[in-house]
């Protein structure tokens, strides 16, 4: 990745996208907190519905991230700078990988705050109740700045790795990287040839799809499984915690690989738009 760093701090639109980029993965590692938090004491359901929160707020980030991202490579595209286009996404993807750093290096403190939570629907019974009580209360304040801890593998050793299985942590790494420069593969696709600029932001999905399977059908069964058995005494809550450390891990190393990607990945998308158009065009 070429290193010109005062093209991206320079450009407003390129921050905003960046750090909402790193705000998204960083809220969506709180997943992992979830998991020891749920383990621990022994609320795995609410622990995971506590998460929804996180889930929905990085949605809307989305809501704003993606027009924000269509935005700059639209600007870039009318003047001919494809070459600055590339740069740029390649520090949008970097910044997933830095949001994931610090979803790691949070993963303690994150804990912290879902056992917190758990404790707190379990007297108040609801989220709005939880958030009501929250604001009107200042003691909850506190509460949450006492939850701050050290980063750290979790008290246990990461090279015990072979107490858990490692294949759905490749997964986990695959698909993370694809996921990661779905959107933006096709926003540089369109930028490649403007002549498909709408058909290569609807094929995102093909990008999408193939890590949302590693994800949601190769992972997360997998990972919700030993998260249960933990739950339940049938695995030691070393090899949960082992996992996340794990799974954290590899989400950033995933993110990383996904600058490899980008552009092999936007040719791909590229290719598929003329496969459809020429479709289309015969159908017509």
């Amino acid at each position: 990745m070429p290193f010109h760093l005062e093209q991206i701090v320079g450009d407003k639109t390129v921050m905003v996208v960046c750090l909402l980029n790193i705000a998204i993965n960083l809220l969506t590692l709180t997943t992992n907190a979830a998991r020891v938090s749920g383990a621990e004491t022994g609320r795995v359901a609410t622990a995971l519905s506590l998460y929804n929160i996180f889930q929905v707020s990085f949605r809307l980030l989305n809501m704003v991230y993606a027009p924000l991202l269509g935005v700059m490579v639209d600007k870039l595209a009318k003047v001919g700078q494809v070459d600055a286009i590339l740069i740029k996404l390649q520090y949008v993807v970097f910044s997933a990988a830095v949001g994931s750093l610090l979803g790691f290096l949070l993963l303690p403190t994150f804990i912290e705050i879902y056992k917190m939570g758990i404790k707190a629907m379990e007297r108040h019974g609801s989220v709005p109740k939880v958030v009501v009580a929250f604001i009107s209360k200042p003691h909850y304040w506190k509460a949450l700045f006492s939850c701050t801890r050290r980063p750290s593998f979790l008290g246990v050793n990461p090279l015990d790795i072979k107490k858990i299985p490692r294949s759905f942590l490749f997964f986990n790494f695959l698909g993370v990287a694809i996921w990661t420069i779905g959107v933006i593969a096709s926003a540089y696709a369109s930028a490649l040839n403007p002549d498909l600029v709408r058909t290569s932001l609807q094929l995102s999905g093909i990008v999408n799809g193939i890590g949302t399977i590693c994800l949601f059908v190769l992972v997360e069964p997998v990972s919700a499984l030993i998260v249960d058995q933990a739950s339940m005494g049938k695995r030691p809550l070393e090899h949960v915690k082992i996992m996340v450390v794990w799974l954290a891990l590899s989400s950033f190393i995933g993110n990383l690989f996904g600058l490899l990607l980008l552009v092999p990945s936007a040719h791909y998308i590229l290719w598929m738009s003329k496969i459809v158009e020429k479709f289309s065009g015969a159908g017509m």
